[in-house]
């Protein structure tokens, strides 16, 4: 929600991701300017320039990685197919099947193939980019500790595309009749129907199997292990914001805590320049005509007279958020590298001047390179309309679809919260979010609660209840408000902990020299869980107590 959890839409975008992962930083927001938020109602905006923001961030944190895999990718090809996938695992009747996309990297010795199960490890896919080889090699955005355990173990990696993104398209096409197959439902047996297959071509009849994702794949990854234990043995959900809820305040109001997060460069003081800025010095200049062209001169926003039009105020706001990457957040950026931005620089620049709105200004021309800031927000809007797939694309059609008919996580910044970035009216209301959901799906704001609620009561909320999952959460990840961080069940059964200062799966990404102390110690403490479940034999009830049978 990572949106890939993860984008601050969801874990995307990436996760959101931005991408839910990754991930990519999006916020849908109210179209009206000014006046009676509920009156005005118009299409909701996201600015274009916001999405290249994340897009450069995403870049510039797995270039390295990238380059480092290159020659492994070149060597032979790890793209397979599923050619039996069901359409629609939920009638018996219905007889038609698809073709999904799968990577593989086989570590056992050929010699010893055949000899002793090997572990498999499965990498969960979810929204946003489509895989590429490098996610069973160097692990990509979300599996980096399951390809460090398959490597060391001598095991089998797997990762499994999601239905309907990137390449695994069932159907050809993302109309409303497709896009009714589009479930983490359907996506979830996916995974047992894959798991089936995989057995038995690769001769892994009497491997365990343990599930990995970040985001949304992480919420999958647990919900697998829950609802199909016979299948998977254990799971890491990292980061993953496992309660569905219709307004998510929360992911705001942690934004707002890790600007005061000394571990990240964050203070008191910076959060409070940065309440100040929008409070007071946006408030008051985008109530009249001088203000907003002061704003647009001083910010250097593209076009004529940019923030009276359609959407423009809006798309100002989800800019000027951006600007405070908390999901994103990359502790190593360095001071002197303008190629990539974080808590620590902003606040750096938000507390260096008296005039708090000169300060955001002077910080906007530094990320945007001097460059115009545009406030469009056409390829956004272009995306959501598409019906034809794109297997290269963020997603953005789809997941908006998944939001809308199972998890919302529509992020608000109202006046009774937390949010640093208040302005009045918000940018942000609920009518937003539910206006995208009637407009591009016909589906209202009933169906969308109704939704949600059925979604916590099927897998049971931030309470699941399940055994042998592992939930690593960031302190200054968003998405840590929705996610299960608490030791409710058991610890030994469910255990959770907090990554101090890191951000959205932080620890699943490839390792790099610059990794905090606190990130090497979270990979090292989910592979001596994970060796410690893999020791374990299945799960047994006995005298209405749960206990772990000898490994046979």
């Amino acid at each position: 929600m990572d949106v890939g959890f993860g984008r601050s839409f969801i874990p995307r975008r990436h996760s959101m991701p931005i991408a839910m992962s990754r991930g990519i930083v999006l916020a849908i927001v109210l179209a009206s300017v000014v006046g009676d938020v509920l009156a005005s109602i118009g299409p909701p905006r996201v600015s274009d320039g916001a999405r290249a923001l994340e897009a450069r961030r995403r870049e510039t944190t797995f270039a390295s990685s990238s380059r480092s895999s290159r020659s492994s990718r070149s060597s032979r090809s790890r793209e397979r197919w599923f050619d039996g996938q069901r359409l629609n695992h939920f009638d018996a009747g219905d007889l038609r099947t698809w073709s999904q996309r799968y990577f593989v990297n086989d570590h056992r010795d050929r010699e010893s193939a055949d000899e002793a199960p090997a572990v498999v490890f499965l990498c969960v896919g979810g929204e946003g980019p489509a895989l590429t080889a490098r996610v069973v090699e160097d692990g990509g955005e979300h599996c980096a500790v399951a390809t460090s355990l398959a490597s060391r173990k001598k095991g089998v990696v797997f990762a499994l595309e999601h239905r309907f993104y990137g390449a695994s398209q069932p159907t050809g096409d993302l109309s409303m009749s497709s896009l009714r197959y589009l479930s983490s439902q359907q996506a979830l047996e996916d995974v047992v129907a894959f798991l089936g297959h995989a057995r038995e071509r690769y001769g892994l009849r009497k491997s365990r199997v343990v599930a990995f994702g970040g985001s949304y794949p992480g919420m999958l990854a647990a919900w697998a292990r829950i609802k199909y234990p016979h299948a998977i043995h254990a799971s890491v959900a990292s980061s993953a914001p496992i309660r569905a809820e219709v307004d998510m305040r929360g992911y705001y109001d942690v934004v707002g805590a890790a600007l005061r997060e000394e571990d990240v460069g964050g203070s008191d003081e910076c959060r409070d320049a940065v309440r100040e800025a929008f409070e007071r010095g946006l408030n008051e200049a985008l109530k009249t005509a001088e203000g907003r062209r002061g704003l647009e001169r001083r910010f250097n926003v593209c076009g004529e007279r940019a923030l009276d039009g359609f959407g423009g105020r809006d798309a100002f706001g989800e800019i000027l958020r951006a600007m405070f990457p908390a999901q994103s957040n990359d502790p190593s950026c360095a001071k002197d590298d303008d190629s990539c931005f974080n808590i620590a620089k902003a606040c750096e620049a938000m507390t260096s001047k008296e005039d708090k709105l000169d300060a955001l200004a002077t910080y906007v021309s530094r990320v945007f390179r001097g460059r115009c800031v545009p406030l469009e927000s056409e390829a956004y809007i272009a995306a959501l309309s598409s019906t034809t797939p794109d297997p290269t694309g963020e997603g953005e059609r789809q997941w908006t679809w998944q939001t809308c008919t199972e998890f919302a996580f529509f992020q608000t910044c109202e006046a009774d919260s937390e949010c640093p970035f208040k302005l009045d009216p918000p940018t942000m209301p609920l009518a937003s979010y539910f206006w995208i959901c009637a407009k591009f799906f016909g589906i209202s704001e009933e169906q969308t609660r109704r939704a949600v609620a059925n979604t916590n009561a099927r897998y049971g909320g931030d309470a699941p209840g399940g055994t042998r999952i592992l939930f690593p959460s960031g302190s200054v990840d968003p998405w840590i408000a929705n996610s299960f961080t608490s030791q409710t069940f058991a610890p030994r059964w469910e255990p959770a902990f907090v990554v101090p200062g890191a951000s959205h799966h932080a620890w699943t990404h490839p390792p790099r020299d610059s990794d905090s102390d606190a990130v090497k110690r979270a990979r090292a403490k989910i592979e001596a869980r994970v060796d410690a479940w893999l020791d374990e034999g299945p799960m047994r009830s006995s005298a209405g107590s749960l206990r772990v049978a000898a490994r046979v």
